[in-house]
């Protein structure tokens, strides 16, 4: 596999997370229940406390992928006296 398809699929993965975050993030944010409701505004905070764990590991997963390929140098450059 090419270093441009791969390139390419893993961009392709990682926007697809970010959309996944910015939709349950969005979610969450327009469900909040009334005020009054204490056993709503308890399950809120659980949801919300779900979606956070989600975000987590998406970004999580993104960082590991955009750090899988990156190639490191192991050297240092000295330069002349």
């Amino acid at each position: 596999m090419s270093e441009e398809k791969k390139s390419t699929e893993n961009f392709e993965k990682e926007i697809k997370l970010l959309d996944m975050i910015y939709t349950d993030m969005v979610e969450s944010l327009h469900q909040r229940p009334d005020e009054n409701d204490i056993e709503a505004i308890r399950l809120y905070i659980d949801n919300m406390r779900g979606v956070f764990n989600r975000t987590v590991f998406r970004v999580t997963e993104i960082k590991n992928s955009l750090q899988k390929d990156k190639k490191l140098k192991h050297e240092t450059w000295n330069p002349p006296a």
